[in-house]
Order: structure tokens, then sequence, then C-alpha cells
């Protein structure tokens, strides 16, 4: 009986090499010519087949001869391979987009931290500005409640625009193997969409026509929420209080606007991060005592009133080359909406001067939403800080 079963054991070991090395096994072939798909078969040195490994096949074709080069990806030259002129500007396009998109997203900017972002599939978008219904009146026993009066705010028309340009890529740039100086170029374009978007935010923050609230047309308590305001505690305090007093020029409701960010220049920089993040203050007396009680005039104590009387100060040169400055409610005032990314299109060849065309572009609008949330001071002196 062991006979039998040993010999029956034997017999399944015989049959399971030969299923494996019958139908497990694959053959493996080597590329001879990529360009017109030659191969030739291999065996390994003890005549098994080895298994198919299809990573290994040499661009641009695979070890059955089909075509690897796809336009829509992004192409790598190996080493058994080159840049042929076919497949050149797929492989342009696909550096100029990694270096391009790399430095796009290396540019510090700082406008989405005080606008609002949304996407946009329209040449246009229309905004209806906040408005309130007054107070809500008493609902007596057995009456009917009033209709609300709906006095909607006049609206903003906010348009999008294409900015962007072309890449001009020359043959001799191509055959003398320029490649440094083309992706120096390509950093160069995400640089330059980049800060387009921080300039025209920036265009329409500085922009004093976009600023038309005032207390002579009932907008608020104080004044105009615009002026050559030179940054100061007393110039700070009006700012304040013309955007917490803002309200609807109808109703008479006050929209409870909350200023939470700070915009500076450079210059204004010091002179704001010693205002707002210092918790105390250094009481200065000069000889004359009536000079003592004006500059005191905030109290006997010690403690700064305007400690972080903002959550965030932002210094940006793009706000102006001199002492402007701006408070606002973050996110109310300013929109901004995108119609697409910045891209890089498809090329174009040009056979007159042997030149591909690249062309970049970056899609978006941007607008004053409601100004009553800002106040914008385009102011050319120095701060005094007391």
């Amino acid at each position: 009986m062991a006979d039998i079963n040993r010999e029956r054991l034997e017999e399944a070991l015989d049959n399971a090499q030969h299923l494996n090395a019958t139908h497990a096994a694959t053959a493996v072939y080597e590329v001879t010519d990529a360009e017109k798909g030659k191969v030739k078969r291999v065996l390994s040195a003890n005549g098994m087949q080895d298994p198919l490994q299809e990573a290994l096949a040499p661009y641009p074709r695979t070890l059955r001869g089909h075509l690897t080069v796809d336009p829509d990806q992004a192409l790598m030259e190996t080493a058994t391979g080159y840049a042929s002129t076919p497949n050149f500007p797929d492989l342009l396009r696909s550096g100029i987009m990694f270096d391009a998109f790399s430095s796009y997203n290396g540019v510090p900017i700082t406008w989405n931290m005080f606008t609002s972002e949304t996407s946009s599939n329209k040449q246009q978008e229309e905004y209806l500005k906040d408005a309130a219904l007054g107070i809500a009146p008493v609902v007596s026993e057995g009456q009917d409640y009033p209709l609300a009066a709906l006095n909607l705010d006049s609206g903003l028309i906010i348009k999008n625009y294409k900015r962007g340009f072309r890449i001009g890529v020359t043959e001799e740039m191509r055959r003398f193997d320029q490649v440094g100086k083309i992706r120096q170029i390509s950093s160069e374009i995400g640089r330059s969409l980049r800060v387009t978007e921080e300039y025209a935010v920036y265009s329409v923050l500085t922009t004093t026509d976009n600023y038309t609230r005032n207390s002579t047309t009932a907008d608020n308590d104080i004044g105009a929420n615009t002026a050559a305001t030179t940054f100061s505690p007393a110039g700070l305090i009006t700012a304040f209080t013309t955007l917490t007093t803002m309200k609807d020029r109808k109703s008479g409701m006050y929209l409870g606007v909350v200023p939470d960010t700070l915009i500076v220049t450079p210059r204004v920089w010091f002179y704001a991060q010693q205002l707002i993040n210092s918790p105390q203050t250094m009481r200065a007396h000069a000889d004359d005592d009536s000079t003592a009680i004006t500059v005191e005039k905030f109290g006997q104590g010690t403690t700064n009133v305007f400690f972080n009387i903002v959550n965030r100060i932002i210094v940006s040169p793009w706000l102006g080359a001199s002492y402007q400055w701006a408070l606002m409610e973050s996110g109310r005032a300013l929109k901004f909406q995108r119609v697409d990314p910045m891209r890089i299109l498809p090329p174009e060849y040009y056979p007159r001067n042997d030149t591909w065309e690249y062309y970049a572009r970056d899609w978006f609008g941007v607008g004053m939403l409601d100004d009553r949330f800002a106040y914008f001071s385009s102011s050319t002196t120095a701060p005094t800080v007391d």
C-alpha cells in the first residue's frame, strides 16, 4: 500500500511540473528595432522560458510591438530612446507644464486670505448685495403676518476675462538642446500668471471709485469708507467705527460688520506691528504736563486697547508704494470667480519659421462685491503711533 501511494505522489508531482512548464511560462522577446517593431525570442540559460515583464519593454513600443506614445500623458525619454520630431512638442509641453505649475504654486500670494472665491461657467456673474428687512413687527393674536418688503439693494456684475500669451520655441532651441533656457521660460510663465491674479485683486481693492459709502447717504454713522487717512490710533478708530456702523440705507438696519483683516504696504508694516501686536503701551510724558494729558487720552493704564483688534495683518507691495492701508471683513468685500485654472494649451507648429507656439492662459474675474465691508486709505503720510 505504501508503494502504491508513493507512485501516485510521484505521478502528481510530474503532472504539476508539466503543467507549470506548458501553461505558466511565457516567452521573452527583445526589441531589436523599436521604430520598425522587430523583435527576437530570448530564452534563459537553462532553456526554460522566463515570465514576461511588460515593464522592461524599451521605449517606445511594448514587447508586442504596440506604440506607447500618448500625447495626452506626460512622456519621459528613456536611455534607449530619443526625442524625435513627431513627439518633441508633446515632450516639451509636458516639461513646460511641470515647470510652469511648479513656479505657479510656488509664488506666495495674499489675495486668497481676504477674498471669497467661487467657480463660474458664464461670461459674467451678477450678485445682489446684502440688504436688511428691518425690525420685525409685532403680530397680534389673530392678526395676519405682514408681508415683508424685499428692498433688494443694487446688484453687481463681475465679468470674466482670459489672460495669457504665446510662447515660441524655435527649431534651433530644439536642435541645439537648449532645454535649460526653455525651463527658465516655463518657470516665468507660472510666475507671471500667478502674479497676474494678485495684481488683478489689488487693482480692485485700491481703486477709490469702488468705495461709494458715506453717512450722508445713510450708509453708516461716521462718513466715507475711503480717504487719505493717516495710519494712527485715531485713523484706525475712524476706519473701525465706519465699518461697524455700516447699515442698509433703505431699512436702516446695521449689517453687523466685523473687521478682522488689516492690509498694509511695507512702509506701514512696522507701525502696524507696534500698534496692534504689542500687548502693552509705554506711557510717554513731555516736559509740559498739558501735553501729557493729550498723550494719555486713552486712559491711565498700560494695556494696549488696539492689541489683537484684527485676526491677521497682511503686508503687500501691491497695495501701494507709499503709506496706503485697508481694513475689512475678509470674504465679504471682494469676489474672485474662476472659470478655468492656469493651463498650458496644446502647441501649434508653424513651418514658415520652424517654431512651436504654446498658449498659456488664466481665466477668471474679480470685482468689489460689497464695499460696505471695506475701508481703504490712500494716505501718503507717514504713520504716527503715539
